[in-house]
């Protein structure tokens, strides 16, 4: 039982990492200009966009290392 507990959860958590890989790369509303990385599900690989500095979403990494780490 506690071996199907426990690859219940390594599921959940492998399924919410490909959540955050899915959501739309955003800027923000802030004006700053970080170079940031996120996964593009039109391209299909991480690529690098510009982050205003705030109320972005999850799919921001710092390194595209992070993001294929994460997503590819």
């Amino acid at each position: 039982m506690r071996l199907l507990v426990f690859i219940f959860a390594l599921l959940a958590i492998a399924f919410s990492l490909d959540e955050i890989c899915k959501k739309e790369l955003e800027t923000g509303p802030c004006r700053a200009a970080f170079r940031k990385y996120g996964y593009s599900t039109k391209e299909s690989k991480c690529v690098q966009f510009i982050y205003g500095g705030c109320k972005g979403n999850e799919n921001n990494f710092e390194t595209m290392e992070e993001c294929q780490k994460k997503c590819a």
